[in-house]
């Protein structure tokens, strides 16, 4: 119930995916990626532990500024059963790979890159930076669209809740 009430005060608070985007509790459309590494990414991957899902583009000064925060996040959640995927989007997977490789710093989690935007499409995804927290059963938790989702204190409360543990 905690949640449930962290969640709706924090659905009223902060700007999050409208209209036709995945609305809260929903399970993720199914999904096959290729990360950056070869590596092959499905929405069966995001089963077992909480996940924040990212679709960026390089082109995003609003991504740029928001990928230390979330490599800092990775950081912090290092140990604890907690993963994110970044999604590049909008932009070609040449300009993707190049800002990756330019700012190596910046990434400590798998970058994937959707094809034709095919999976922000289905995600209903139209902007850069969307976010997406999910529960451990792959339910979309907290839609958002924009910068300043990491250091946002509901978005900390309600991590710290799915993991159940203090998020420093």
């Amino acid at each position: 119930m905690k949640l449930v009430l962290s969640m709706v005060g924090f659905i009223l608070s902060v700007g999050l995916v409208g209209g036709s985007g995945e609305a809260s509790g929903s399970k993720v459309p199914a999904f096959e990626l290729h990360a950056l590494d070869g590596k092959t990414y499905t929405d069966q991957h995001l089963i077992g532990q909480p996940t924040l899902l990212m679709f960026w583009a390089s082109w995003c000064h609003v991504c740029q500024g928001e990928m230390p925060k979330v490599r800092a996040l990775q950081e912090a959640m290092k140990g604890k059963p907690f993963r994110i995927l970044a999604i590049g989007f909008a932009d070609s997977e040449a300009n993707i790979r190049d800002y990756v490789a330019s700012h190596p710093t910046h990434f400590n989690f798998p970058v994937l890159y959707d094809t034709g935007d095919r999976v922000a499409s289905r995600f209903g995804v139209r902007s850069t930076p969307t976010f997406f927290l999910l529960n451990k059963q792959g339910e979309v938790v907290i839609p958002y669209r924009g910068g300043g989702l990491v250091e946002h204190p509901q978005f900390e409360a309600t991590l710290s809740e799915l993991l159940n543990v203090r998020v420093e």
